[in-house]
């Protein structure tokens, strides 16, 4: 009887879970303050004299997409498929001096780069479906094209040039500095309101965003340049997030 009744119980409360399970869908739209990591500057000295140095600056994206939730009392689970637009301002200078002449590199750019990105937030809401909130979970995310829009400036002794100003589409691929997959976790607060939900949070990257590629350094060949997207580079995003559910 013993063993009757136990497969018996657990269909009995598996299907008492599932009649309090609810499913809503909802549609996402929210800013992102985004920014990433810099490796330090740094410089040589002695018959040539080397300095380089790097200097990022917030940029303000966006983010949009649909939010499927399953909750069940106080607890959910809230998978998104997102459009999410992250990168910085990224300002980097060289110089060189070295047998008596020398030159000077500075680019200022403003990078922003498109993510097509997955996360799966665990939420817990104080009254169920009303109340303070506290979230976390994983996130994946492909990249999807952007654009690198800036100027760059050279300077030489007895030499003029002009400012070179560009304007590119983002690639990936085994040819560019750029890795096409990113993952991180996200975590944050927010309130729910019925059908409402606001939250913000912050997303923490965790793979390096920049794949390397030879690089020479002024310090020892004056005829090239440092490159900086060879550094190691993640993601680092506050988010202000707002979402309407509708039931299924």
């Amino acid at each position: 009887m013993k063993l009757l009744l136990t497969p018996l119980l657990a269909t009995l409360a598996l299907n008492a879970a599932t009649a309090q399970t609810t499913f809503k869908l909802g549609v996402r739209g929210g800013l992102n303050r985004a920014l990433t990591t810099v490796a330090p500057g740094s410089s040589l000295s002695g018959p040539n004299t080397y300095a380089r140095s790097a200097e990022k600056n917030a940029i303000y994206a966006w983010q949009a997409g649909l939010v499927l939730e399953a909750a069940f009392g106080n607890f959910a689970v809230q998978p998104a498929l997102l459009f999410s637009q992250k990168g910085e301002k990224f300002n980097t200078n060289v110089y060189y001096n070295g047998g008596g002449s020398g030159f000077a590199l500075s680019n200022i750019s403003t990078n922003r780069y498109n993510w097509l990105e997955l996360p799966i937030n665990f939420v817990y809401t104080m009254h169920g479906d009303h109340g303070l909130q506290v979230f976390a979970g994983p996130y994946v995310a492909m990249g999807v094209g952007g654009r690198q829009t800036g100027t760059s400036y050279i300077a030489a002794p007895n030499i003029s040039y002009s400012p070179y100003e560009f304007d590119n589409r983002v690639s990936y691929g085994t040819a560019t500095n750029n890795q096409r997959f990113d993952a991180g976790v996200n975590f944050g607060l927010g309130y729910r309101l019925g059908p409402l939900q606001v939250q913000a949070g912050f997303g923490l990257g965790l793979v390096n965003l920049h794949r390397a590629t030879p690089s020479f350094d002024p310090g020892f060949s004056p005829l090239t340049a440092y490159n900086f997207y060879n550094d190691a580079s993640y993601n680092r995003v506050a988010q202000l997030t707002g979402t309407y559910f509708f039931s299924l």
